[in-house]
């Protein structure tokens, strides 16, 4: 995310190509911070892989999982992560 020349928003993200999209971290520049430039990104992420079986994003501060939670984002059973399952397969 631009503003003019300055970078003020920056997510990555590593797929497998084929079912599994990992967000490695999703960071705003403080002073921009409250303006939805994470939830943005995001859903750009999400549109961009709704067609894998998971999204998933590994949490380091537990404390961010509300904010993904917000997002669609489920916390994953062991508490490391949060995931979008997007397909229905069982």
């Amino acid at each position: 995310a631009w503003d003019g020349d300055l970078l003020v928003g920056l997510a990555r993200v590593l797929d497998d190509k084929a079912m599994m999209a990992y967000i490695n971290y999703v960071l705003v520049r403080p002073s921009y911070q409250g303006q939805r430039i994470a939830t943005n990104m995001l859903n750009i992420i999400k549109e961009k892989y709704k067609d894998y079986l998971y999204i998933e994003v590994m949490l380091e501060d537990k404390g961010k999982l509300p904010f993904y939670e917000k997002n669609g984002f489920k916390e994953m059973c062991d508490g490391t992560g949060a995931l979008i399952r997007n397909l229905d397969i069982k």
